[in-house]
Parts: structure tokens; sequence; C-alpha cells
């Protein structure tokens, strides 16, 4: 994986938690090339010179590329073979297709104690290095799990001792939450969850607003992280 661009570059450096391979520059000389090389050596990074390797990109990269290792997905059989006693609360996202959302809520989730989170193969966001760039080092705190088919990998999950509750527009209020293990369903950014995976639903919970708002629903992002939050006020603090 590639982060390319200076400012892109500069902030995975300074982020410590982030693993890096080896940084490669169009020009040593360069004013500006000079101080991220400079940057990168402080964190012990192997700084290369290579003009031909930037000529792949199509997208602007100016000069710089910080090489990180491919994101490693946990297997779903990894994921049902944890011990029960250690079955907590897993994140499931239907479909989310924005970057920043996924970001978002893998930041979340490391924030409030959530390990896990699964998503679709298809038609949806994967880990990219934008995504671990919103993520702000969260990812080192969760493993996602990609699915071939989210409602049988929760019919699988409610087999192995989980409830699944979806967030959704009509909904309980955001009380009297089941205890984990759970599975809390969060829907793509426009339709929302699945018929069919909301079929899996064993509960559904519905953030309250302001009926007097112009604004119809709340951002992914920010709903996943408001309902992760309500999971750890109740159950963690």
């Amino acid at each position: 994986m590639e982060i390319i661009g200076k400012m892109a570059v500069i902030s995975a450096l300074e982020d410590d938690k982030m693993k890096k391979t080896r940084l490669v520059v169009m020009d040593f000389n360069n004013e500006n090339t000079k101080k991220i090389c400079e940057l990168a050596e402080e964190k012990g990074v192997k700084v290369v010179e290579d003009k031909r390797y930037f000529l792949k990109f199509k997208r602007a990269h100016q000069g710089v590329a910080l090489i990180i290792p491919e994101f490693e997905y946990m297997s779903e059989d990894e994921l049902f073979s944890i011990p029960e006693k250690e079955r907590d609360i897993i994140v499931a996202l239907d479909s989310i297709q924005d970057i920043n959302n996924l970001g978002t809520i893998i930041r979340s989730a490391s924030v409030f104690g959530i390990s896990k989170i699964i998503i679709p193969k298809d038609r949806a966001a994967e880990v990219t290095p934008a995504v671990l760039k919103t993520a702000q080092g969260g990812a080192n705190d969760v493993d996602i799990i990609k699915v071939t088919n989210l409602s049988r990998t929760l019919r699988e999950a409610k087999k192995n001792g989980y409830f699944v509750v979806g967030c959704h527009m009509e909904g309980e209020p955001t009380e009297n939450f089941i205890s984990p293990p759970v599975v809390i369903v969060i829907g793509n950014e426009h339709k929302g969850i699945r018929p069919g995976v909301l079929k899996e639903c064993d509960k559904v919970h519905t953030i309250p607003m302001d009926l007097n708002s112009s604004v119809g629903s709340l951002n992914a992002g920010v709903a996943g992280s408001i309902i992760m939050y309500e999971y750890f006020k109740a159950f963690r603090v």
C-alpha cells in the first residue's frame, strides 16, 4: 500500500503506530523532499530515490510515496473461534462505501474498546491508506473481517451466542440495551440496512433526533460512533 503526497506522507510518518516499509522520492535534492527525508530518517524509515517508480501514478504524488504493509484482515473462522468468555461487542457495517465513514468508525471503535469490525467483500469501502489516515491509529487496535455474505455471517454469530442489534431509522430509542455479546449493525449511508440484513436483527435501535431539524438523518460515521458510545456507557463505564 502507498501513501502519496507531501502532507499525507508527513502525517503518516508522524504517526508512530503506523508501520512503514520505506519512503520513495523522485529527487533527494528537492528542498521540500529533503525535509521529508530527514523526518523519515528520524523515524528509522529507509529512504530511496527512484524517479521511475512514480510513472505508474495517475494522481498527484508530489514526488513522494510512503510504502506501508498491505492491511491484514482477520478471517471469519478466526472471528468465531474466539473463546466464549472473550466474546464482547462486534460492529458489522452493511455496505458502508465512504472511506471517511469507515475510518471514523474504526477510530471510534478503538476509543470505545470495540476490537472487531465486519465488512462485506463487495460494494463496500475497504481499508486503504486514506482510511488508515482517518482512523488516526485506531486500526492498530481493531481487527477487520471481510465476509462474502453479511446475512449469513449474522446467522452464524447468533449460533455462537451473539445478539444482533440494528441501528436504523425505525426502531426503539437507544436505551434498554441487550448486554454483550452483541453485533451492532450499521447501515449504508443512503439506503440504511438492507432488508435481508435487517431481517437478521433481533432488535433495532434508533437515535432520537430533533423533529424540527432540517437534516433527515445522521452521517453513518457519526451514527455508528454514537451507538458505540451508548454501549460503552452502558457496559464499560
